[in-house]
């Protein structure tokens, strides 16, 4: 049986000691922009770290046996240093069964593993930081990309707009419906949290129309416009 790859994105913060430091007020907490020019030696820390989460894992038989490993690591997202969850898993799981798995791996980053790694000291220039997987503000795993062996990219299924409630809370509902309907829960689950991120609703609609194929779709045989996904990232959307 094929297997599949989810990489999730999650927020991670720090804090960074100073070698010699003598009061709390010296301390400084980074985000995940702060914390690029320590890219290497955060990676190599989560690298030698780094555990099978689906060891962990006491949720249903049925969501198990269709997961194959859960490793977390860190990487790259709009210029800033991510935690990267990458779940592989040979049967789509449904939308309640996405979101119930990243609950859990979320636990095992504030209080398992996570808690773990936030206790060791990683050695850079000038001192030493202490990196959060989680947080109790902000913390949210974003879906951002699914591959396979064979990179196959499933058919859009049809939606009409014309005709049909506007709201654009309906248009998602059924979208996300579709979706389910053709076996791509994944699809379904980053699509609703990419849209969630935007902040109007023509983005939105041009959103869901990479997942659907409505009037709005462009064919996928064109580039994406990159001006278009600049502005997305900058509004906190998620590209695919």
């Amino acid at each position: 049986m094929e297997e599949n790859i989810l990489r999730v994105i999650s927020p991670l913060a720090a804090e960074f000691v100073p070698d010699g430091w003598s009061g709390e007020d010296e301390i400084q907490n980074l985000d995940g922009r702060g914390m690029m020019p320590y890219r290497e030696q955060i990676e190599q820390a989560a690298a030698e770290q780094a555990v099978d989460l689906l060891a962990y894992y006491d949720g249903p038989d049925e969501v198990r046996e269709n997961l194959v490993s859960i490793i977390p690591s860190v990487a790259v997202q709009d210029g800033k240093l991510c935690g990267c969850t990458a779940i592989t898993y040979r049967q789509d799981l449904s939308e309640h069964q996405w979101n119930a798995l990243f609950r859990d791996i979320a636990g095992q980053y504030s209080d398992g593993w996570g808690e773990g790694f936030e206790q060791r000291d990683i050695e850079v220039d000038g001192g030493i930081l202490n990196v959060h997987f989680w947080q109790p503000d902000g913390f949210e795993m974003v879906p951002i990309a699914v591959s396979s062996a064979e990179q196959t990219v499933p058919e859009r299924p049809r939606m009409e707009l014309a005709g049909h409630d506007g709201n654009i809370f309906a248009i998602l509902g059924r979208a996300a419906k579709l979706l389910r309907e053709n076996g791509q829960n994944a699809a379904s689950v980053e699509m609703r949290r990419r849209v969630t991120h935007c902040d109007n609703y023509y983005k939105a609609l041009g959103i869901i129309s990479e997942y659907v194929e409505t009037e709005l779709s462009v064919p996928r045989d064109l580039p994406p416009d990159p001006a278009r996904r600049k502005k997305e990232k900058q509004h906190g959307g998620e590209v695919r």
